[in-house]
């Protein structure tokens, strides 16, 4: 079912890409009269790639807005991910677009005349993508906090949005008379400010269902343990490995929300878990949350399960640190309702000092007769204890015996689950069995 619906909704993105390409021929402005051979190729071909720049533009909201119809059909990360590409074709488009129209007319710049507005429009709007597509590439290199570059993401979004309409309903008579093209753009429009009413209204609903933080432990050497129980009588229902934004309102904690895979799993409710890393001025900061602090979640999101394969297939689990946080919760679940199946789980930490959960970890394996637990230490100095790095040697010993039909889920840092993806595909694990766990936005 899930198939069909995410091949459906690609099949009416394409007719309605389709139906926008066919306006520079159905609909012909004025200025197309004109030109002829190579002259006219070159300015329908600039009008199409304008139109279709607009609708990917348009399209973005919902890819990263967070909604939950579409993470059940594509899951959130797939849709981070399309956004991110999408964002270069956007910029080619954008780019490619101005020049395909202004060959014909001879010149690459537009005169500084007042009956030329929509034009200087469009130039404010090409400024805009590229500034945007800039800021949100080279944020790190720049020191731009996450939290701020966010909010400029958001508002420079919206203001490219508007400019965009204003643009294409004044720029060319297809659209500036009452007529089809014209009536598509008002839908269009409409159909973008309810998505982002809606997106941007999420946070004021969840706010009607709060969670209060019921416990804080340190775990491992610097990792916090939270734990978050409902405020109101209400059932938060999630599948083991997803994840959740979360917002805390605290007097030590600020309330930027961030993303984090619930380490609980739902067989045991009434809590809500998340085992988070210090490693950035947030982070450092969560271990000052006190008992009673109220929080706001948003979600849960991804296809990050072993639920949504064959229950009787081989599992391969491989974690990088932190993690693991989402096999936990798959193993917790597994644990509690006796899953026979057998379990490979290789988990990499620099020290042993950094691992979390461990007596739980081998209670969990002691519980799941069929669960091998690998555990890999890249700063070990002991020789009674596995010392490397993750590799497409160590991967080929540890997995051996292992069948090439298992379903494999890693998690871990963006490089090490890079890599890890790409000798496991060498070692003759297929591409379609490989899932892998990364958030943003």
């Amino acid at each position: 079912m899930r198939i069909l619906l995410a091949a459906a909704l690609v099949a009416l993105l394409l007719l309605i890409l389709a139906g926008a390409l066919t306006i520079p021929f159905a609909f012909e402005s004025p200025s197309m009269w004109y030109k002829f051979g190579m002259e006219k190729v070159s300015l329908r071909t600039g009008k199409m790639l304008g139109l279709a720049a607009g609708l990917l533009i348009l399209l973005q909201l919902p890819l990263a807005g967070r909604l939950k119809w579409l993470d059940r059909i594509f899951s959130l990360p797939g849709l981070i991910r399309q956004h991110r590409l999408h964002a270069w074709a956007i910029v080619i488009l954008a780019l490619v677009h101005p020049l395909c129209v202004l060959l014909p007319e001879g010149t690459l710049i537009v005169p500084l005349e007042k009956r030329y507005w929509p034009e200087w429009i469009g130039v404010g709007l090409l400024i805009f993508i590229l500034s945007q597509f800039a800021v949100s590439r080279w944020r790190q290199s720049l020191g731009i906090a996450f939290h701020t570059w966010l909010r400029f993401h958001r508002i420079a979004g919206l203001l490219i949005a508007g400019l965009l309409v204003v643009h294409v309903l004044y720029v060319s008579e297809s659209f500036s008379e009452d007529g089809l093209p014209k009536l598509a753009v008002a839908v269009a429009a409409a159909a973008f400010l309810m998505c982002w009413l809606w997106v941007r209204s999420s946070w004021f609903r969840v706010r009607r269902k709060p969670f209060l933080v019921s416990r804080v432990q340190l775990t491992g050497s610097d990792c916090t343990c939270v734990e978050l129980t409902p405020a109101t009588p209400t059932l938060f229902s999630y599948i083991p490995g997803q994840f959740v934004w979360v917002s805390f309102a605290s007097a030590t904690v600020s309330q930027e929300p961030h993303a984090f895979t619930l380490s609980s799993t739902p067989s045991r409710p009434g809590v809500l878990q998340f085992t988070i890393r210090a490693c950035g001025d947030w982070t450092h900061t969560v271990g000052s949350l006190s008992i009673g602090d109220r929080a706001f979640i948003q979600g849960p999101f991804g296809r990050f399960c072993h639920l949504f394969t064959d229950p009787d297939r081989e599992l391969i689990m491989i974690a990088g640190g932190i993690g693991i946080t989402p096999m936990l919760s798959m193993l917790r679940f597994m644990a509690d309702h006796g899953d026979p199946r057998p379990v490979t789980l290789i988990w990499s930490n620099r020290s042993k000092e950094k691992m979390v959960f461990t007596e739980e970890m081998e209670a969990l394996a002691a519980k799941l007769t069929a669960l091998r637990l690998i555990p890999i230490l890249s700063r070990n100095t002991k020789k009674d204890e596995r010392t490397g790095r993750l590799d497409h040697r160590s991967l080929e010993t540890m997995l051996r015996g292992c069948s090439r039909g298992s379903a494999i889920y890693v998690c871990g840092p963006p490089q090490m689950m890079k890599q890890v993806s790409t000798d496991l595909k060498t070692l003759g694990f297929p591409a379609r069995s490989i899932f892998s766990e990364a958030f943003g936005l």
